[in-house]
């Protein structure tokens, strides 16, 4: 005679007496045995584990992991300047960026967000109206400039990178203060603003520009041979 497998009792216990509305076989267990129904009383006496009718299936685990990753948000901080080396507003005002993004990471991570740090520098013409700059150095959020006026003020370091050219770079107004270069409270509002509106902050490709604004054209058209400051780089 051929000798039935577990799951070979169960089908056959089941069959004979069929599954009632509840889920199980033939109605309640008799007293006195650990079994959730007749037919898996029977089961278990014939050698079996059960009916199997009380096992409840496993779900199909989601990855949580693949799901979180494709749900994170990014939001990039785009330094764009002129140099990186010598002015005397831009290489703070990068400093005080990167100080921002560490400050803030941990708090990124908690709401799910990535930070992208991108440093720019902008060396030709061609790249400035490509960048849509309008001013050095400039900070972005997702495409959107951090501060709405642009104020500028003569800058002797960026000055000694032409030929004896007067160039301008941009100051910060900071409540009620103007600052050389961008104050490290003003860039973590905004950054902890745009994190905390993440959702209605997608990103934005700036229009390329078909002129340059007169005081960046002019630094363009007079900077000395071989003065490039830095090289853009992509930081997280």
């Amino acid at each position: 005679m051929k000798q039935l497998n577990n799951d070979e009792i169960r089908e056959a216990v089941c069959s004979h007496y069929g599954k009632t509305a509840g889920g199980c076989c033939g109605g309640p267990a008799p007293k006195e045995t650990d079994a959730c129904c007749v037919a898996d009383a029977e089961a278990k006496a014939a050698g079996a584990g059960g009916c199997g009718c009380n096992v409840t299936q496993p779900e199909v685990a989601s990855d949580k992991a693949g799901e979180t990753l494709a749900k994170r948000k990014v939001l990039n901080i785009d330094l764009l300047v002129i140099d990186l080396e010598t002015c005397k507003r831009c290489v703070p005002t990068g400093d005080q960026t990167k100080t921002a993004v560490k400050l803030l990471q941990p708090v990124a991570e908690g709401l799910g967000i990535e930070l992208r740090h991108n440093e720019i520098v902008v060396q030709t013409t061609a790249e400035a109206k490509a960048n849509a700059l309008l001013t050095s150095p400039t900070i972005r959020l997702n495409g959107r400039d951090i501060a709405q006026d642009i104020r500028e003020s003569a800058c002797e370091s960026c000055g000694d990178l032409t030929n004896n050219t007067s160039v301008d770079c941009r100051e910060w107004n900071y409540r009620g203060k103007v600052f050389p270069a961008v104050p490290l409270p003003l860039l973590i509002e905004a950054i902890m603003v745009a994190m905390q509106n993440i959702d209605d902050l997608p990103l934005v490709v700036p229009a390329p520009l078909e002129e340059l604004p007169e005081n960046l054209q002019r630094y363009f058209d007079n900077r000395k041979e071989g003065k490039v400051g830095s090289h853009a780089e992509n930081r997280r």
